[in-house]
């Protein structure tokens, strides 16, 4: 993400503050990148990134967000658990919508995205943060 990637996904074992069951990247990590004024749509296809209500700490689509020196433009996550085959339909009809129609915005790509989930916690739990009128450049 340092290098300026336009888009970063994640796919696979994460939980509130974590990617990965060996911890490939966590929270603190997100905070200390330095990729501004590059900052990438970070799609998430993993549990609880997006859990933002717990008090006691900071999910990763947070502390992407929060980073005065880079980060994420946006965060794609989910706040609850929920199993990986909705998940991975989801994630692939995102970058469907995305590229396949330009004009769309990232609000309306994942809006769209989340018709083809089966998994009704899928289409409940994940949320966009940051701003849902912005297109990719």
């Amino acid at each position: 993400m340092n290098a300026g990637s336009m888009i970063a996904d994640y796919i696979g074992h994460g939980s509130v503050e974590i990617w990965g069951t060996n911890t490939v990247f966590q929270s603190p990590h997100a905070a200390a990148l330095t990729n501004a004024p590059r900052l990438p749509f970070v799609v998430t296809m993993t549990c609880l990134n997006g859990f933002f209500h717990d008090v006691f700490s900071e999910s990763m689509a947070e502390a992407l967000l929060k980073n005065p020196n880079g980060g994420a433009i946006a965060v794609w996550a989910s706040s609850t658990l929920t199993e990986p085959d909705s998940q991975a339909v989801m994630n692939a009809e995102l970058f469907r919508q995305l590229f396949g129609n330009p004009s769309l915005t990232i609000g309306e790509a994942c809006q769209r995205a989340k018709t083809v989930a089966a998994d009704p916690d899928v289409k409940k739990s994940w949320m966009l943060f940051g701003d849902p009128s912005m297109k990719l450049k």
